[in-house]
């Protein structure tokens, strides 16, 4: 492990500060609640990251693989929850989302959409694929 660990550390920070959607996500709740009323989203998406990271780990990629259809709800499922998302930026009005949204983000609502982040995948899966064994590989 001692030989992957520069690695892993270096993959992890490139693809923790490129920009993405959580980024960008986090970045705008910042601007508009404060970096304080901000940290509990962030906290909420690094717990949705990890139960992906696990959920990987344990199977879900194979899972997913294996079975078409579930790829295919998956897909369509996060595609709807980005076109939600994309209707409620929409139809978002400045002055009166204000007041009808004076806090960040929710636990559920995070999670959701770090599961929906194509880079967060990529990224699970890639430090899965090359920073893990399989069996009794050292």
């Amino acid at each position: 492990m001692g030989d992957r660990l520069g690695p892993l550390v270096l993959f992890a920070a490139v693809m923790s500060v490129t920009p993405g959607p959580n980024v960008v996500m986090v970045t705008a709740s910042a601007a508009n609640f404060g970096f304080g009323r901000t940290i509990p989203q962030m906290l909420r998406i690094t717990l949705g990251f990890g139960f992906m990271v696990m959920a990987v780990g344990l199977g879900l990629a194979g899972l997913v693989q294996a079975e078409p259809r579930l790829h295919m709800v998956l897909r369509y499922a996060g595609g709807a929850y980005l076109l939600y998302l994309a209707w409620c930026i929409a139809r978002a009005d400045a002055s009166r989302s204000a007041s009808a949204r004076a806090k960040p983000i929710g636990l559920l609502e995070a999670a959701l959409f770090t599961w929906t982040n194509p880079k967060a995948w990529v990224m699970a899966v890639g430090a899965l694929a090359t920073f893990t064994t399989t069996g009794g590989d050292a």
